[in-house]
């Protein structure tokens, strides 16, 4: 049987999301988008402090893996607590809260990714949690109960969406504490506050100090009323719980200048994202613009090459029409043409009558074959208005076709003069004139 690329292995998975984006967003896209940023700054940051792996972040949610249910918690109190400080700094209607869910169950790793039902109701739950907000799974309960100085509030088996059997709940309040006990007084020792945020950070600090140096004095009273002064090893403890209280400071401020480097790194990227956006815009409106210039440059070059082949044309014809005289002959026999610049054998009547010319005519062309061409021996109908012959053959500039124009002299003989498009290979599509006589 070929082995799983699936891997299953148990883990503490937490989701946050945050409430009421899409409406922020649709406020203030720019607003929001800086303080979504800020805040997933601190969560990036306060996962990474308690040994978390970040699985995926889709806009203004994250899921992220824990090896420990303790520390996933820790986590999740922490987040709350920082985004609390950030979000009593802003005005009410920009606060942006998250929703926490933890679960512990068994998932599947495939790759950097986490699916299965353990991933699923994490999520459910964050969906659950009030605003601000952590609920937890009875699997994280029963890990962390007694382990950490925190409330639980049991709301009981809830019917999650997409989960068939009903999940134990229970609501963290952080308002309370649990009954002291062994492991309770244990967690509640100044030296494991290292899960409090920065701004809580600090406060341990200046608590810390106050405490030590206000001692000194009451030591200094106790010796001159007789009273034995604290003992070595207490004074040992407290400048040990001294020296961790700063550590614990030292690294809210490194954590603080992260949070302040990300959150511009990401303006950063938001402006240059801007700036490329208006820059493409831009460039796109300009290549429509130069197409435009270029369809009207080519369409007016067009219709001027129109306008000058127009003018050509009627200036030839003008000149065909000035170049001969107004016909007194009568009607002659329809004629015979060859081809271009040859004589045309004409019909001679015995007789000439006297009248015009006026009406629709034939004419048969015989043009013997030369070079690639073949012979050609077409039938052309023409016109005659006011004793003018105008013969127009194929269809006007195309290849193939000519246009030829003439007066009948007295005597008959009528002089043709126009030209037409070859159709030979070597000048295909070039225009030639001719003439010739009939």
């Amino acid at each position: 049987m070929a082995a799983s690329p699936l891997k299953r292995k148990l883990a503490a998975i937490l989701a946050a999301d945050a409430v009421g984006y899409s409406r922020l967003m649709g406020a203030n896209e720019e607003g929001t988008m800086k303080i979504l940023s800020a805040h997933r700054a601190v969560i990036d940051g306060i996962i990474e402090f308690h040994e978390g792996r970040i699985i995926s972040t889709a806009g203004d949610s994250v899921l992220a893996e824990f090896a420990s249910p303790v520390e996933a918690v820790r986590c999740a109190v922490e987040i709350q607590d920082a985004l609390k400080t950030r979000n009593d700094s802003l005005p009410e209607d920009q606060r942006l809260q998250f929703r926490i869910g933890v679960n512990l169950g068994d998932v599947m790793a495939k790759g950097e990714d986490l699916l299965g039902d353990g991933v699923n109701v994490a999520a459910r739950l964050e969906s659950i949690a009030e605003p601000g907000g952590i609920c937890v799974s009875s699997s994280i309960y029963d890990q962390i109960s007694g382990k950490l100085d925190l409330g639980f509030v049991d709301i009981g088996d809830q019917s999650l969406k997409n989960i068939q059997r009903p999940i134990h709940v229970y609501r963290v309040d952080r308002e309370s504490r649990s009954a002291p006990g062994a492991s309770a007084m244990q967690t509640s020792r100044p030296g494991t506050a290292t899960w409090l945020a920065g701004a809580l950070a600090a406060i341990v600090v200046a608590a810390v100090l106050a405490w030590y140096f206000d001692l000194l004095p009451v030591s200094r009273q106790a010796e001159r009323a007789g009273v034995p002064a604290p003992a070595a090893d207490e004074r040992a403890r407290m400048e040990a719980d001294l020296a961790k209280a700063r550590a614990e400071a030292k690294q809210a401020n490194q954590r603080a200048e992260a949070e302040a480097a990300t959150a511009a790194q990401a303006k950063r990227a938001l402006e240059e994202q801007r700036a490329a956006e208006t820059r493409a815009r831009a460039e796109a409106e300009l290549a429509r613009a130069r197409a435009e210039a270029e369809g009207t440059r080519r369409k007016a070059d067009a219709e001027l090459a129109r306008a000058s082949e127009t003018r050509r044309t009627a200036e030839a014809d003008a000149k065909a029409a000035a170049a001969v005289k107004p016909p007194e002959a009568p009607r002659t026999a329809p004629v015979t043409a060859e081809a271009p610049r040859t004589r045309v054998e004409k019909q001679t009547p015995t007789s000439i009558p006297s009248r015009r010319y006026a009406g629709r005519w034939a004419a048969a062309f015989s043009c013997p074959a030369s070079g690639e061409l073949s012979a050609f021996n077409p039938n052309v109908r023409f016109s005659v208005t006011d004793d003018t012959f105008i013969v127009q053959y194929g269809e006007r500039d195309q290849p193939g076709s000519f246009r030829l124009h003439g007066v009948a002299e007295p005597d008959g003989r009528l002089q043709f003069v126009g030209g037409g498009i070859s159709r030979r290979r070597q000048s295909f599509g070039q225009a030639y004139s001719s003439d010739f006589d009939g």
